[in-house]
């Protein structure tokens, strides 16, 4: 079946058709990308399980449709901005494996902004939550391993993703890796908007409290994946683990038959102080703390061409010599 894009119809078409039965709108994008079904929708948008008809194989993959719903003027142009950028933040980060990768951003017939990513199978951490029951210690291990070098990969790229949480991290079907998904609250951060308070964005029950003051730093994704975790580690919405009136975390007398160690707890606790300087303030931080190595990304060589040993400067000069008799300097 193919779904209509127009918001005022989403009417289902057969399959072959290439203009909707009901309000007559193009069903395909840029005559390559046909959605299937609206899979999930925001106050800025809607998003579908889509094909691309351009390859053979025809692979799913995920239409992100900009279509904002009672906004001012002043929020439409901020939102407009936050999708556009959203799309950059995928162009730039998604050669990493676990970052979905950008297919293409662009601006259809229907005057509305589109971008197409990569469809990662699998369940959200909210998902597998609900279907498997809380995280024990060792899993939540696991999934810090897992994440943590995919923070640090966007902390060194300059960008902060100001929105983790469970439905923001699917656990790939193919190979069972931690993908991060949603950069659209990401930042970039120059050294011009360092210091600039920004917009405050992010789900209210994960976000670091500088981030709500719109001053989001690394330190504020370290916080928010460690509000995911006990989460997860308890199956509690993290409003009811933090007493406001002691203005503390109360998440141990949340475990239920479900151990923490004194040592992973305390990296926990040191994940979402409410104080940056006293937080974690880069995730190669919190692997130490763990005892967990992070691999270093591996440096590709050209496949096409042979590596060569030199052990001597006259072979260097030999091997220029030829190179440049063939043109090539």
């Amino acid at each position: 079946m193919s779904q209509c894009l127009n918001p005022d119809c989403l009417a289902v078409n057969p399959e072959t058709h290439r203009f909707c039965q009901k309000c007559g709108q193009k069903l395909w994008l840029k005559e390559r990308y046909q959605a299937l079904k609206l899979i999930g929708q925001g106050g800025f948008g809607k998003t579908f399980l889509a094909v691309d008809l351009d390859k053979p194989s025809r692979p799913h993959c995920v239409i992100k449709q900009f279509f904002p719903q009672g906004q001012s003027s002043g929020s439409f142009g901020k939102a407009a901005e936050l999708f556009q950028e959203e799309a950059k933040r995928l162009d730039e980060l998604g050669r990493h494996n676990q970052i979905p990768e950008l297919l293409a951003y662009f601006i259809a017939e229907d005057q509305r902004q589109y971008l197409v990513q990569e469809y990662v199978a699998g369940q959200n951490l909210a998902q597998e939550l609900a279907a498997q029951g809380v995280f024990n210690e060792a899993k939540i291990r696991a999934l810090l391993a897992d994440l943590l070098p995919v923070l640090d990969f966007i902390h060194r790229n300059q960008v902060i993703h100001r929105d983790i949480k469970p439905e923001n991290i699917i656990r790939r079907q193919a190979d069972q890796k931690l993908v991060l998904v949603d950069f659209g609250a990401a930042k970039a951060v120059t050294p011009q908007n360092r210091s600039v308070t920004g917009t405050v964005i992010g789900s209210a029950e994960y976000v670091a409290p500088e981030q709500m003051n719109g001053k989001a730093v690394n330190a504020s994704d370290l916080y928010s994946l460690g509000v995911t975790c006990l989460h997860l580690l308890t199956g509690v919405s993290p409003f009811d683990l933090f007493d406001a009136g002691e203005h503390e975390w109360r998440w141990r007398d949340y475990l239920v038959k479900n151990p923490v160690s004194a040592q992973f707890g305390a990296v926990l606790d040191k994940m979402i102080v409410f104080g940056t300087k006293k937080r974690y303030t880069g995730a190669g931080e919190v692997l130490q703390d763990l005892g967990i190595t992070q691999a270093q990304p591996q440096s590709s060589a050209p496949s096409n061409q042979q590596i060569v040993k030199l052990k001597s400067p006259s072979q260097l000069a030999a091997l220029l010599s030829r190179k440049e008799g063939r043109g090539i300097i």
